[in-house]
């Protein structure tokens, strides 16, 4: 039997044979012959808090529920494919998150908007349960259709106590409580594939890892690396058991001796070795144009992104308009965009907010860094100040108020500043970075943003049909539309 690829997504398990998967990843499962899943909702990092829950901060709402509709379509395709699922049922993690839409009420100074909340489970990746209750025991009773668990049960049953009491579409119910029969763990055979659900492991952390302090850093011991190593085994035996047939028990370890093999058996395993470096050589050149997919991609940040990323993207975008674009740092100041043509030379500040237009303090900020540039021995000149602003940032474009406060506007008029809003630069980016050879359009860019003061930039449109590429030109303000509604009974929380 060849080495079986185990996938644990969300959690991790003692020992080397299992490939911890974050939650926020977005990991495809049908790399993997077995998943182990432990529902959570990751590092959320939330600092708030709503009707004695966390709350999300907009940014995590938006994520978490990707990644929780990612697993969940993974779970199901997984077991459509013919995997073995395994849904290590923990308890329910439990948060409110921002669905997006929002209520106005009052006019003027009292005017207040109202953030609509809903509640989000960990537990939504999970499909095929209709309830799951958070209880907590030890004492359970293997079911007469729970035989199929075999070695499994009678090895890991003393570090299986259960969370969660869960109701569902079941094809058979493997275990019960002892007092009350809620059901803790199940099975659904959604042909070819399998969805097992079982009580989460616990073992004794002090016992299974020792603590460096000289690295700092943390070891599986000894019993960790056997504790894996058997359940490993287990768990490919279940699997293969599940393939053939419900009613089968799973081969126990001895019988995996080289004395039971078959000559045939050698054969087959040497091809399926070669398979599994061919495969392994593969997966490496797949990373390889995974992480040169992103890079390609990079240009996209200037939809969405804030901070670092945010100003990666917009220096990737000048540098496609003809600029010499970098980020400045010599010890005393630090600018994040430094940008020169044979047309004038610049200096960029960039901000990215959640849900709120660039204020004016991104111009004080702006108009420090001129006045410290300035002073440099080697300027000369004054560079022209730009500030690139990314507001409204996880909103679809129409759905996006002004991105710059009208403060904002008058101190750029008064400074001569050009306001860019960073999902405009996008379109033109594109388009130049697939006509590298238009120099004169490159042109064009250039001096929309060296000739416009205190005024949005407004770009002129490329000499090509872009009616597929996001409209570059957003100056006219557009109505909100409502989002439609996530929760037909949404929760409300308030913001000034």
């Amino acid at each position: 039997m060849g080495k079986k690829r185990i996938f644990a997504v969300g959690f991790d398990l003692p020992g080397d044979e299992f490939e911890y998967i974050s939650f926020n990843s977005d990991q495809a499962l049908l790399d993997a012959d077995v998943i182990l899943f432990q529902p959570t909702l990751g590092n959320y990092g939330s600092f708030e808090s709503y009707n004695g829950k966390p709350l999300l901060s907009e940014n995590s709402s938006f994520s978490t529920q990707e990644h929780l509709n990612h697993w969940r379509s993974e779970i199901v395709g997984a077991v459509n494919a013919g995997k073995l699922v395994v849904i290590y049922l923990a308890k329910p993690i439990e948060c409110y998150r921002h669905t997006g839409q929002k209520e106005f009420s009052g006019t003027g100074r009292s005017r207040i908007r109202t953030n609509i909340v809903s509640e989000v489970s960990s537990y939504e990746a999970v499909p095929n349960l209709k309830s799951c209750v958070s209880k907590s025991g030890k004492e359970i009773r293997l079911e007469k259709d729970g035989a199929i668990l075999g070695p499994y049960w009678k090895d890991f049953s003393v570090f299986s106590p259960y969370d969660v009491q869960i109701d569902g579409n079941f094809s058979k119910v493997l275990l019960r409580t002892r007092t009350g029969d809620k059901i803790v763990g199940a099975l659904v055979h959604a042909k070819p594939g399998h969805l097992l659900f079982l009580p989460p492991l616990r073992y004794n952390e002090k016992k299974f890892i020792r603590y460096e302090s000289k690295t700092d850093r943390s070891f599986w011991t000894k019993d960790a690396l056997q504790f894996g190593k058997r359940l490993t085994a287990a768990l490919v035996g279940l699997a293969e058991t599940l393939k053939k047939s419900s009613h089968k028990t799973p081969p126990p370890n001895w019988v995996s001796d080289s004395k039971y093999r078959m000559a045939k058996e050698g054969e087959i395993q040497k091809e399926i070795s070669s398979t599994a470096t061919q495969i392994s050589g593969l997966q490496t050149k797949k990373a390889t144009l995974e992480v040169e997919l992103i890079k390609a991609g990079g240009l996209r940040q200037l939809l969405y992104e804030q901070g670092r990323s945010l100003e990666d993207a917009i220096l990737e975008a000048l540098t496609l308009f003809g600029f010499k674009a970098l980020p400045f740092a010599d010890g005393e100041s630090e600018f994040d965009a430094v940008f020169m043509s044979p047309e004038g030379r610049c200096l960029g500040e960039a901000e990215g907010k959640d849900n709120k237009p660039i204020n004016v303090d991104k111009i004080s900020q702006l108009e420090r860094n001129l006045q410290e540039d300035f002073a440099r021995g080697e300027v000369t000149t004054f560079a022209k100040g730009v500030l690139f602003g990314n507001a409204h940032r996880l909103l679809p474009m129409d759905n996006r108020e002004e991105f710059f406060t009208e403060k904002c506007f008058s101190a750029a008029e008064r400074a001569k500043i050009a306001l860019v809003r960073t999902p405009d630069l996008f379109g033109p980016a594109k388009y130049l970075q697939e006509h590298p050879a238009d120099v004169g359009y490159a042109k064009q860019r250039r001096d929309a943003i060296l000739k416009s003061e205190g005024e949005t930039v407004v770009f002129p449109s490329p000499p090509v049909d872009e009616s597929s590429v996001l409209a570059e030109d957003h100056s006219a303000q557009t109505e909100t539309r409502p989002n439609i509604a996530l929760n037909p009974d949404p929760h409300k929380t308030p913001t000034d």
